[in-house]
């Protein structure tokens, strides 16, 4: 993008893969070729080229068929190629290995989110939650599934006998008698939770590591183990309240998957393959409602549909350098400027809200007290719909408007653009989650109202930044 008379001040970003799957060492010395074909595909993947990436993980299967690194890389590419029945399977076989992968568990919930078997999908988000809380990817995509499962009522394809896990659950009757003491107030909590954790260390307890029937987890903790001391629920109130405890880290315990062998691996990956095909099947048969769980594809297409409403270059050119001057008015001793802002539509069908972070935005620079002239200044914003009183406009734009620039803006007034993503990610278009977007645009409104970047890595003038994308699973 040419300089125009106005200053134009990028916003650049520094935008690194910095993913554990890319930076880590994932081969043994004695497997130095693998490692060297691992990087190859990297490079491969990164510019969104799957297949030249699938076909060299598939080498490197050859030497190393168990390594988790390359099963789970070639587990996204499949995905991001939507061959979805490819990557559960490929997601399927890691958690074999490493039953706790968060990236694999997020991988089952996409793979079955795009097969439309929803509620298969939430279950695998929920998992890969607790695995990683603070992820706003998982959550971003737990919470489109949730939205998904209540607009559209299907009926669940039956997963094939054997393919469930059970765990069997071991509750000596005696176990009632000491719980009912505890609710009652003979024992104390100390004592309870003393004798429970020597239980379940001992394994003189064995209860599932999670629930498969009815969740209780709402209900008190105490009044879960009352009701079952007194016969008036079942075992899984027990269990239920045994993994609160766990989970508010009264109990110190964790779950052991028993070790199988190479031959019991295989027939579950046998059925599982069994339960995917019975899926399509029933997919080919029904009219069941099937919506992307990733969004960024679909809103780059928008864009493609839509270009000048979402990124008014047209009125720009218009407008040329015509925007008025911000307003000021003197309030104790201290400059007020006034800026009138008009606010481009965010683009169509974007499942995250920009727009209402805006008032974020405003807040930040309102709360400022900058120096104009050795005078007092404080800005303050207000929204217009009359494009030619304006002083600045806002648009949030998906096109590419410089390498690695992540927003730009006029310099005291004129326009502000924020891009909504990249390719950077994992060579497709994905889109950045709402934290990041309020960042840039923060910034950029700084230099709307005429600041410049600043070498503080603290200050939201500091010229880079490396974004947080919303559904990219290397994130």
């Amino acid at each position: 993008m040419k300089k125009d008379s106005k200053i134009i001040f990028y916003f650049t970003s520094i935008i690194l893969l910095s993913s554990l799957i890319f930076s880590q060492t994932v081969f043994a010395q004695t497997e130095e070729n693998a490692e060297t074909l691992f990087n190859q595909a990297t490079e491969h993947f990164k510019n969104g080229e799957y297949k030249e990436a699938i076909s060299i993980y598939d080498d490197i299967l050859e030497i190393a068929p168990n390594n988790i690194s390359t099963l789970k890389m070639k587990g996204i590419a499949q995905s991001n190629l939507n061959d979805h029945s490819k990557s559960l399977n490929q997601f399927y076989k890691i958690l074999q290995l490493s039953p706790n992968d968060a990236i694999a568990l997020t991988g089952m919930g996409i793979g079955f989110g795009n097969l439309g078997e929803y509620k298969e999908a939430a279950k695998y988000f929920d998992k890969a939650i607790k695995e990683k809380p603070n992820s706003v990817v998982i959550k971003n995509y737990k919470e489109f599934i949730d939205k998904v499962i209540s607009k559209y009522p299907y009926a669940p394809t039956e997963k094939p006998d054997g393919l469930e896990k059970k765990y069997p659950t071991t509750i000596p009757k005696w176990v009632k008698s000491i719980t009912g003491w505890w609710t009652s107030g003979i024992v104390d909590d100390n004592e309870f939770v003393s004798i429970l954790q020597y239980l379940l260390e001992n394994k003189i307890i064995q209860i599932p590591p999670t629930q498969n029937t009815e969740d209780t987890s709402s209900i008190e903790l105490k009044e879960n183990f009352e009701l079952w001391a007194e016969n008036n629920a079942d075992d899984n109130y027990f269990v239920v309240g045994v993994h609160q405890m766990i989970e508010n880290e009264m109990l110190t315990y964790e779950f052991q998957e028993p070790s199988k062998s190479q031959e019991e691996l295989g027939h579950e990956s046998y059925l599982f393959d069994r339960y995917i095909k019975k899926i399509l099947n029933d997919i080919s048969k029904e009219k069941r409602y099937i919506e992307s769980s990733n969004p960024s594809k679909d809103v780059i297409k928008k864009f493609l549909r839509d270009y000048i409403k979402w990124n008014f270059e047209n009125e720009v050119k218009k407008a040329s350098e015509s925007f008025p001057n911000p307003t000021f008015e003197i309030v104790d001793e201290t400059y007020i400027v006034n800026y009138k802002v008009y606010i481009n539509d965010q683009p169509t069908g974007l499942p995250l809200d920009h727009v209402s972070t805006l008032k974020n935005s405003f807040s930040f620079w309102e709360g400022q007290e900058l120096t104009s002239n050795d005078q007092k200044t404080k800005m303050k914003f207000e929204v217009t719909n009359q494009k030619y009183e304006a002083n600045v406009w806002v648009t949030w734009v998906v096109r590419d408007i410089g390498e690695g620039v992540l927003g730009h803006a006029h310099l005291g007034k004129g326009v502000v653009e924020v891009t909504l993503g990249d390719y950077n990610c994992d060579g497709i278009f994905q889109l950045y989650d709402v934290s990041s977007v309020e960042t840039i645009m923060t910034h950029e409104l700084g230099h709307s109202i005429g600041l410049k970047h600043v070498s503080e890595k603290e200050s939201i003038m500091y010229p880079s930044l490396s974004p947080s994308y919303a559904y990219c699973l290397l994130s």
